[in-house]
């Protein structure tokens, strides 16, 4: 994975389980601190990874 901000491969990768069927994936680069989610490759809002928690 490379951070889609500066383009350095140093990131942390957390996989979340919201639910049995709702799994989403937390990136931090190590190097300036960008952070992203995605859901199934695709880049989702912080505001939609809520929106899904709260649903279950």
């Amino acid at each position: 994975m490379t951070c889609p901000q500066c383009a350095d491969a140093d990131c942390a990768q957390i996989e979340i389980n919201l639910s049995d069927e709702d799994t989403v994936q937390f990136f931090s680069c190590r190097k300036c601190e960008f952070k992203w989610w995605e859901k199934e490759g695709d880049t989702i809002a912080l505001d939609e990874v809520l929106n899904r928690a709260s649903k279950n």
